[in-house]
């Protein structure tokens, strides 16, 4: 019944799995120098700027609060993995 559509999603979370897994190294980088410097975790201006920046980038306006909680959650994770590397 839905198999196109199923594999349209396994296509894409395949491809979003790799992506993260390319945004995580650069949090792992980020998280280092931050470690380096005595830089805290969160930096609420840059939050800010992202999610701004992912709402205008969002062509489906229908999808862009969605996307600004998508947005939410991976910046919640992404500084969960940055305090555990700053332990």
């Amino acid at each position: 019944m839905f198999k196109k559509e199923r594999a349209e999603i396994d296509a894409i979370d395949k491809e979003l799995v790799k992506l993260f897994e390319r945004r995580m190294d650069a949090v792992t980088e980020v998280a280092r120098i931050k470690k380096k410097y005595h830089l805290p975790v969160l930096d609420q201006k840059r939050e800010d700027k992202v999610l701004e920046k992912v709402r205008n980038l969002t062509e489906n306006k229908a999808y862009a609060e969605s996307m600004v909680q998508l947005y939410k959650h991976l910046m919640n994770v992404t500084k969960d993995f940055e305090e555990e590397q700053n332990k």
